[in-house]
């Protein structure tokens, strides 16, 4: 699910999320930016729910960080592009693209990364997702309203390449290889023919845990555009808190920042556009807005509140080709 919907959850938390219908859609982009989903996390229909944290925030270094989001905002696009029109248009794609993110989860500092984003049609095997460093494997067989299963992506780690001078004092925060599981449901004409609604929630740890619910909606295509909304909400552990956001009393001396303990909770809410525009049968241009705001404990860390932003605002767009 891309819950998201890319935020490329990058990152994971900091992409967006798009779904995906019959046709190539707007539903796949899911921050999870960065594809949860972080889930950078929006809900992709037909199943995933990355996020896109999956387009929508996460906690990566430069130029790492800007893959997780690039990540979280694939996912949400290769929802989004999924499925076949009634002139069975081909079901897989592979798409190339920029996306502007932040350099990590609550930064000033934006940065442009390669969007890389695929989605694999498996038949009665599921579906496979591919975007930047995270993949997302729908166990459901075809038409199946339920899409499930394991989600894996990866979190680079934030260190002294990044552009605050204060932030790059700070210990250097770990990559992690983060794994969970998402399951979503899919409604269909909801509002009109051929609309979609998809809901999930996606779970996943690596440095801490996170757990994203998320909500995409995608109108019927119009001639050759489609497109979508998604939300998302992202809840974090205190260990993902910790990691991210606490300022002990070493990183204190080490930076001057005042120490701080962050606790679990609510870490971020988004909101994600996707549209996507067919220029052939093969050839499709791919846009994402993704806009996300931490919360809570996140967002009153001297990491964030002194030296970054809670608001987070990511943009791409990619080329697919379809086949």
């Amino acid at each position: 699910m891309c819950v998201s919907s890319v935020e490329m959850k990058a990152t994971q938390d900091r992409c967006g999320g798009w779904p995906e219908t019959g046709d190539l859609s707007a539903n796949d982009l899911s921050d999870k930016e960065t594809r949860a989903p972080g889930i950078e996390p929006a809900i992709c229909t037909e199943g995933s729910m990355m996020n896109a944290t999956s387009f929508d925030s996460t906690t990566p270094s430069r130029p790492t960080s800007q893959v997780v989001k690039a990540a979280l905002a694939g996912m949400a696009i290769a929802c989004c592009c999924g499925g076949a029109t009634a002139q069975e248009t081909p079901r897989n794609l592979l798409g190339l693209g920029l996306i502007s993110v932040p350099e990590f989860e609550g930064s000033k500092d934006q940065s442009l990364a390669p969007l890389l984003v695929g989605r694999f049609d498996l038949g009665r095997y599921g579906s496979l997702r591919l975007a930047g460093l995270s993949a997302q494997y729908n166990l459901a067989g075809p038409g199946s309203r339920w899409a499930f299963g394991p989600t894996l992506s990866m979190r680079p780690a934030r260190d002294d390449d990044v552009e605050d001078t204060v932030v790059r004092k700070l210990r250097k925060v770990d990559s992690a290889t983060e794994a969970g599981l998402f399951v979503e449901y899919s409604f269909s004409d909801v509002l009109a023919q051929r609309d979609r609604l998809s809901v999930g929630v996606e779970t996943k740890g690596g440095n801490g845990s996170q757990l994203t619910w998320g909500a995409n909606y995608q109108w019927a295509k119009m001639g050759a555009f489609q497109g979508g909304v998604d939300l998302r909400m992202t809840f974090a552990n205190d260990k993902h808190m910790a990691t991210y956001f606490s300022v002990d009393a070493d990183n204190s001396t080490r930076s001057g920042l005042p120490t701080y303990t962050a606790s679990s909770g609510l870490k971020s809410t988004a909101v994600g556009f996707t549209g996507t525009y067919d220029l052939s049968r093969q050839w499709t241009l791919i846009g994402r807005l993704s806009l996300s705001r931490l919360a809570g404990d996140a967002k009153e860390s001297p990491v964030v509140r002194l030296r970054g932003d809670a608001n987070a605002t990511s943009v791409g767009l990619a080329a697919g080709y379809r086949f």
